[in-house]
């Protein structure tokens, strides 16, 4: 299948904030402060814990279902051997044939990377949380350029061939944030049932784009974040706003309300979007469900499309202390899967609770996250 993306936010959806909050909920534990990520409004003012608390949690997914990594070294150590064997005038024409078939077979297939994690620390006063997180999503795509299959058969005729001079490619891109914000929640008179919440924030953005040559291929090179960077800091805010209605609340929010274009060490221009997301939560004795649906694009950047996503979760209890993760998501982007999580909760008491997630698409895509809360 062709494209960066193809399951890249599948592993997203493993390590959805929202995802991994439900559990809670669902195990009447009230307090989680993980929703602050995902909607500023979200967390309610009526839970004043005068504890200090710290959210934390990490993630990671690994795409590589056109098995690319695997397909890059055998082609490069076919070029390479080909290459040693022309030096000793050891190459006959065709000896070229199996490394062009497998870079022709190459061609469009991608490499897909996503980790990061956030943090969450409650203060003296239930209206003021400290939030922050890193983000890092990054595509790769094999670009097969066709003169390669006719610069390998003249260098078997004349005999002499230098792996160098082919000019098929990893073409990389990739999208590096990371936050540091202050989150403030507050209610006015005459919303009644109604939460509003700000978070103002400094942001980082980095960008990451390069071509490296299939002879220069190393994989520790393909989302190196020590090159080819440009980094943006700025000011920015995220807003939100929380209605319930008996069992029911409901949620938009707007991330990153101050859009700027950036462009890349190679001159790829980024559009920074402000991201909108409206969310349906139902809380009921037996689970909670929750839909979440992006009613603008994420904005794309060179490998990496911009899509939309919807996705549907649901925490049930399976004791008064474990609950059971469901979710599945759909992608709207012509190029990426949908996909289904599954994961469990545990808590000790109102505050500490660890919640698990993983995600298995095949033996070369998978992820999983984790995620902690605890009183300090």
């Amino acid at each position: 299948m062709p494209l960066s993306l193809r399951k890249l936010y599948s592993g997203l959806f493993v390590v959805s904030l929202q995802t991994l909050t439900l559990a809670a909920h669902a195990a009447t534990v009230p307090y989680q402060l993980a929703t602050l990520q995902q909607n500023p409004a979200s967390l309610s003012l009526r839970d004043d814990i005068s504890d200090t608390v710290m959210q934390m949690d990490g993630y990671i997914f690994i795409d590589d279902s056109d098995e690319l990594i695997y397909s890059l070294k055998k082609a490069n150590d076919e070029g390479r051997a080909l290459q040693g064997r022309s030096r000793g005038i050891l190459v006959i024409p065709g000896d070229e044939a199996e490394l062009v078939q497998r870079l022709e077979a190459m061609s469009d297939d991608t490499n897909s990377f996503a980790a990061g994690g956030h943090f969450t620390l409650s203060t003296s006063s239930p209206a003021w949380h400290i939030v922050g997180g890193s983000e890092f999503s990054g595509s790769a795509r094999f670009n097969y350029d066709e003169d390669d299959a006719n610069r390998l058969r003249f260098a078997t005729l004349v005999g002499l061939f230098s792996f160098g001079e082919l000019q098929s490619s990893m073409e990389v891109s990739a999208l590096w944030s990371n936050y540091l914000g202050l989150n403030y929640r507050f209610n006015i008179d005459g919303f009644t049932n109604t939460q509003f919440g700000i978070t103002p924030k400094i942001q980082n953005i980095s960008l990451i784009e390069r071509s490296i040559l299939i002879s220069e291929y190393e994989e520790e090179k393909l989302f190196d974040s020590g090159r080819d960077v440009d980094h943006t800091l700025q000011l920015n805010a995220d807003l939100g706003i929380s209605h319930r209605l008996n069992s029911w609340v409901l949620g938009l929010a707007i991330k990153d309300i101050y859009q700027q274009e950036m462009e890349s060490t190679i001159g790829t221009v980024y559009q920074q979007r402000s991201r909108v997301n409206a969310s349906i939560d139902y809380h009921a004795s037996w689970a909670t469900w929750r839909f979440d649906a992006d009613l603008t694009p994420r904005a794309a950047f060179g490998e990496m499309p911009a899509q939309r996503v919807y996705k549907l979760r649901s925490a049930i209890p399976l004791s008064q202390r474990i609950a059971l993760l469901l979710g599945y998501r759909w992608l709207d982007n012509p190029y990426s899967d949908d996909s289904p999580s599954i994961g469990l909760h545990y808590s000790l008491d109102q505050l500490l609770h660890i919640n698990v997630e993983f995600s298995y698409v095949s033996n070369n895509e998978l992820g999983g996250s984790i995620n902690l809360q605890l009183p300090l």
